[in-house]
């Protein structure tokens, strides 16, 4: 597995404690009721920088924010992410297959079980198996 993209445009290393979950449930909060490649894209994919140099915001800009999945999850995230006209959050339970990526646990004061995920080089939304999608609200 290869993370050239990951490692492109800073000097941090992301990868401390951070490992390959093929057999763990994931949430990850989506915009429709079904997964799309755009769901996986990072802040940093998106094109937001860290202001200095950072690692720890850096590292948190290059992953994928999701959540070990458990029930405490779904109304964690139903505060994170209230619904609004035209603002309608889905929650997705997933699983990756191998090669998918790695993950890191990075937990902050509202979500004690926040992860980030790190995609490969070769990542793809089909590395990841859909489990369950539910509506936030």
């Amino acid at each position: 597995m290869d993370f050239n993209n990951l490692k492109s445009g800073h000097t941090c290393d992301c990868f401390t404690n951070a490992f390959e979950d093929i057999e763990n449930y994931y949430a990850i909060k989506i915009m429709k009721d079904h997964i799309r490649t755009q769901d996986f894209n990072s802040y940093w994919d998106k094109g937001r920088r860290s202001e200095d140099d950072n690692c720890e915001e850096i590292c948190s800009l290059k992953g994928v924010s999701v959540s070990i999945f458990n029930e405490e999850v779904k109304g964690i995230y139903q505060q994170l992410f209230p619904l609004a006209p035209k603002y309608k959050p889905y929650l997705s339970v997933v699983k990756f297959y191998e090669s998918a990526g790695k993950v890191k646990h990075t937990p902050n004061e509202l979500n004690k079980h926040h992860y980030d995920f790190y995609k490969s080089d070769d990542f793809d939304y089909r590395k990841v198996e859909k489990i369950d999608i539910k509506e936030l609200h």
